[in-house]
């Protein structure tokens, strides 16, 4: 009997087994391709902030400052002027466009800066970063300004914080950091060594007040872990119910900050963390190298690594 040329069932099923189970084992290999992907552009979004500091540097011989505001300690719901570095930094990034737009004399929150305000930009933005609602603020999110409360659902984010102090405190003219408020600080004047002082770190969750606003939204210290948070420092929001029946992360604070449920304290600013695998999160220090430290850092370490004056020496092994 003369055989019918194709395949059997039976074959037919075998490929198709074979085809599943490549498939199984190509996938996790895919996955971790993207999320390389993703981290390797997290890096490059840091070493060009750091060109860009390196930049203002080389033009004003100091860093930009943290923040700028006429009255002490830093507050969101207080302060009119409000600048932030990240605001200093955009002529030294190719973004003199949106920098042409910024009238400091208004403030963040004022309408004559509605333009920067709404802006995204990429470099401030990590791929693994989960700004809830998009790359925009909620519209239920207020800032306070010299031309009253804005609403506005258009608040540029940024992945990224500069560094203010190594413990969780409001930013203030005497930090330990190399951003905080009015800061003038010098690359001679980080005696740590550039290679030893982070200076700007991922976030993980953008904030909600934006890359415009010098608060928490664009500053960080290293008082909590990385990934972490200082429940403590949040007072009475952490008693709250809303906090205590959410998973306590840092992503989960910002989603509560910005759906209104709970409301941190005056001064509250935060730690740095990342949504990367390995729990860790990516740190451009002041020599430009680019790093990804884990969570499980001696928590000493860390809190010395936002110090550029402590005196302390840190073997390059620690970190």
């Amino acid at each position: 009997m003369k055989r019918t040329s194709g395949f059997s069932l039976i074959e037919l099923i075998i490929v198709l087994g074979v085809i599943a189970v490549i498939l199984a084992l190509m996938l996790p290999v895919l996955r971790g391709g993207t999320e390389a992907a993703r981290r390797i552009q997290c890096m490059n979004n840091l070493k060009q902030i750091h060109l860009g500091l390196h930049g203002y540097h080389a033009t004003h011989e100091v860093y930009p400052p943290g923040v700028v505001d006429g009255s002490r300690p830093f507050s969101e719901t207080g302060a009119v002027m409000r600048t932030p570095w990240t605001a200093m930094l955009l002529p030294f990034c190719e973004q003199r466009a949106v920098y042409d737009t910024l009238n400091f004399d208004a403030g963040a929150a004022d309408a004559a800066n509605s333009t920067a305000r709404r802006t995204t930009i990429n470099m401030m933005a990590c791929p693994d970063s989960l700004p809830y609602g998009g790359w925009v603020g909620s519209s239920r999110s207020v800032l306070a300004g010299s031309a009253g409360q804005v609403t506005s659902p258009e608040f540029g984010r940024t992945s990224y914080a500069g560094c203010h102090h190594e413990i969780e405190k409001a930013v203030d003219v005497d930090d330990h950091g190399v951003f905080f408020l009015n800061s003038r600080v010098r690359a001679a004047e980080v005696f740590d060594g550039l290679s030893q002082t982070i200076f700007v770190g991922e976030v993980v969750a953008p904030a909600a007040t934006g890359w415009l606003v010098g608060g928490r939204g664009s500053l960080r210290n290293t008082g909590a872990a990385i990934n972490g948070l200082d429940a403590a420092a949040l007072g009475d929001a952490a008693k709250s119910e809303a906090w205590r029946s959410s998973g306590r992360t840092p992503a989960d604070l910002e989603a509560l900050i910005v759906d209104q449920r709970i409301t941190p304290p005056p001064g509250y600013v935060g730690g740095f963390g990342s949504n990367h695998r390995g729990d860790g999160a990516v740190f451009v220090f002041g020599d430009g190298s680019v790093r990804f430290l884990r969570a499980s850092i001696d928590p000493t370490v860390f809190r010395r690594l936002g110090h550029r004056d402590d005196g302390e020496e840190i073997d390059d092994g620690s970190f």
